[in-house]
């Protein structure tokens, strides 16, 4: 299994859209954002960069980690997933090696944000607020990678980039990743606070009191949308297994 890991993990750095869309992107977006305008919304500079540092950190786990899903149809197409499962590997530890891998993938970006706002930005928070962030922005984005994985074996080599681009930007824009989601339409805004990105996002968020709502309804949409996806990445992969190209 380990082995399976280190051969997963190497694949993947040596793409080159990799370092492109999953940390240069996020990271340019970053420092954009927050020295040529205050899109965020927030009255002060300090609050826009510290509030874009979450919600962008965001915005490149959960890409680094659909990215990756998307993955899964070139290793279908080239016959890879055959070859695995000519392997003493089990399908589960499969499924669940390439979304452990994943899961490393989404820790670049997030560090990467992070770096750039305290050392170019000046975000300065407490030990205990950074202990408290990073892990939330990487652990909290485990639903996205089981989305990924659903996409990446449900979807062919004409479909995946379609559904990856509704998946990634509608859920990002939806969810507020982009502008917070006060700015938005009341109806708009309940719709908002439903999506998976508004609940990965707004725990970090209330760390720094960018927000007053309760934790636990935060906590119930995603580990709802985590269930969601699980079932849906289930159904992805038995299906992909039934198919000629798989």
């Amino acid at each position: 299994m380990i082995g399976y890991l280190r051969l997963e993990l190497r694949r993947t750095l040596r793409a080159p859209g990799f370092l492109i869309f999953t940390i240069i992107m996020p990271l340019v977006m970053y420092l954009i954002f927050t020295n040529l305008g205050r899109v965020t919304g927030e009255d002060h500079a300090d609050d826009a960069a510290l509030y874009a540092m979450i919600s962008i950190g965001g915005f490149g786990a959960i890409g680094a980690l659909l990215n990756y899903g998307a993955s899964i149809v070139t290793d279908r197409s080239s016959g890879w997933l055959r070859h695995l499962r000519l392997t003493p590997l089990s399908p589960l530890r499969v499924v669940l090696g390439k979304a452990l891998t994943g899961m490393l993938l989404a820790l670049p970006p997030v560090i990467a944000l992070c770096v750039a706002a305290a050392g170019i930005n000046g975000v300065r928070l407490s030990a205990g607020q950074w202990l408290a962030i990073v892990p939330m922005l990487w652990l909290g984005s485990a639903p996205f990678v089981l989305l990924g994985l659903g996409i990446g074996y449900l979807c062919t080599a004409q479909t995946v980039q379609p559904a990856n681009f509704l998946a990634y930007f509608g859920f990002s824009l939806l969810g507020g990743l982009w502008l917070p989601l006060r700015t938005f339409p009341d109806w708009l805004r309940t719709i908002g606070a439903l999506t998976p990105t508004h609940g990965y996002a707004d725990l970090p968020l209330r760390v720094v009191d960018f927000n007053d709502r309760p934790a636990t309804s935060d906590a119930l949409v995603l580990g709802g949308w985590f269930v969601v996806f699980a079932a849906f990445a289930v159904f992805a992969y038995r299906r992909s297994a039934s198919r000629r190209d798989a």
